[in-house]
């Protein structure tokens, strides 16, 4: 039992960290764009995190509701035309196109 115990437990610690999130540092946004009819939302930054097997710099915000994808999307164009970097929140894995994927953003104060 105590072998299945610890198996167990290190099982869980090592999918943590094959499956990290958390913020990214500051990114510039160098391009945006919505995507066909499921509407996506793809940026292109200078960098980022980069998860094996993901594009860097690539990502893809995912939103929950239209209302949640209109305000990413301002945010996104704001940061875009005002230069102001942005955080993504994000999963250590990759989504659409081997794009990262992204579900929150933040404008980070100049």
């Amino acid at each position: 039992m105590k072998r299945f115990v610890w198996g167990f437990a290190a099982l869980v610690l090592m999918s943590g960290a094959c499956h990290a999130s958390g913020w990214t540092g500051n990114l510039t946004v160098n391009q945006a764009f919505t995507e066909g009819p499921s509407d996506l939302l793809v940026v292109y930054t200078d960098g980022g995190v980069t998860t094996p097997g993901c594009i860097a710099g690539a990502w893809i915000f995912l939103a929950d509701s239209e209302t949640r994808r209109g305000r990413a999307w301002a945010t996104i164009l704001t940061a875009l035309t005002t230069g102001q970097k942005v955080r993504f929140w994000y999963a250590d894995s990759c989504t659409t196109w081997s794009y990262h994927a992204a579900s929150s953003i933040m404008l980070v104060a100049p």
